[in-house]
């Protein structure tokens, strides 16, 4: 699990949302924590022409190198999954 300090401190340095063979799905966007204990469990890649288009991601499996975040998804998954409204609940 990632922890949140490690978090705070990626997306003070703009990095991006990579996956696992290295591809860059988008860069990073906001950290949504869990309701019930407060450990971050998503992240949103800002994806599309000019980073318009934000796409959230599970953190279950992710890890932290440099100022980037890799997770265990292809770019294809992360765009072809269902999108959440940026003010909707992630329940």
């Amino acid at each position: 699990m990632l922890a949140k300090e490690h978090l705070d401190d990626v997306l003070h340095r703009d990095g991006n949302i990579l996956s696992t063979d290295g591809a860059k799905i988008g860069s990073i966007g906001q950290i949504y924590a869990d309701d019930d204990n407060g450990q971050p469990s998503w992240v949103t890649a800002r994806t599309g022409l000019f980073g318009t288009s934000e796409s959230f991601v599970p953190l279950e499996g992710a890890r932290i190198e440099g100022s980037d975040i890799v997770v265990p998804y292809s770019k294809d998954q992360v765009k072809d999954a269902p999108r959440v409204d940026v003010d909707g609940h992630l329940g």
